[in-house]
């Protein structure tokens, strides 16, 4: 075991000294001496302007060091740090909502509307005037054979009228203007006719109405026209 030891101790020497390299004494074929060993030296070589004790040798190009000058020369450029640019969040809209305001009511107006003024009627419902009585209009109407409120049958052809319910008084029984006479005039044409109360009208559209017969109104209108303003009073 001893020897096997020194054995191997020996052989570490030897493989150490192998690995040396030893110079050679003359170079090898093709050698390129001045190109590839250094010659020349700073203290022999170098010009007397770039001799260190000289000034401004700095600014000579030719007089360049390989330590300090190409430190300046290649120096990395500084980095451009660019500037931070803080984001601040923009501030959230504040919306307002101002607070509802329920106006007070409106002061309620109450205003009493008049009706339409009605043609002043002859204060008698039932008593005949001489009076000009205006504001209404003249109608007409078939007989159809059906007798009229004061009890008698008439044809169209007769001349004769039906006089407003609130004149009349009760359509059930026989007034006291039936059988009177009346003047009416068409205020358009001034034509006017003469008929007698033989019925009482409650469609008429105020107390100075009258609905005609058919003959009666054709002599004051036309039939087309249906409904002309009137005046009219009692004979």
């Amino acid at each position: 075991m001893q020897y096997f030891a020194a054995f191997t101790v020996a052989l570490s020497f030897a493989l150490s000294a192998s690995s040396l390299a030893v110079p050679r004494a003359t170079p090898p074929a093709g050698w390129d001496t001045p190109l590839l060993e250094a010659t020349q030296s700073l203290t022999k070589d170098r010009p007397a302007q770039c001799n260190p004790a000289a000034d401004d040798d700095d600014d000579l190009p030719f007089c360049d060091d390989d330590d300090d000058d190409d430190n300046d020369s290649h120096s990395s450029p500084a980095k451009v740090v660019a500037p931070a640019t803080s984001h601040a969040a923009a501030p959230a809209p504040v919306t307002t909502h101002a607070a509802a305001t329920t106006p007070p009511p409106a002061p309620k107006v109450t205003t009493s509307a008049k009706p339409a003024a009605k043609p002043a009627a002859t204060p008698s419902t039932n008593a005949a005037s001489s009076s000009v009585n205006t504001g209404g209009v003249a109608t007409f109407f078939y007989q159809n054979g059906v007798a009229g409120a004061c009890g008698t049958v008439h044809p169209d052809s007769a001349m004769i009228a039906a006089i407003d319910q609130a004149r009349y008084g009760n359509s059930g029984a026989k007034s006291s203007l039936c059988g009177k006479q009346v003047k009416i005039t068409n205020t358009k044409n001034q034509k006017t006719v003469t008929v007698t109360i033989a019925d009482d009208c409650p469609t008429c559209i105020n107390s100075n109405s009258i609905d005609l017969s058919v003959a009666a109104f054709q002599q004051i209108a036309t039939l087309e026209q249906g409904e002309v303003p009137i005046t009219w009073q009692f004979l």
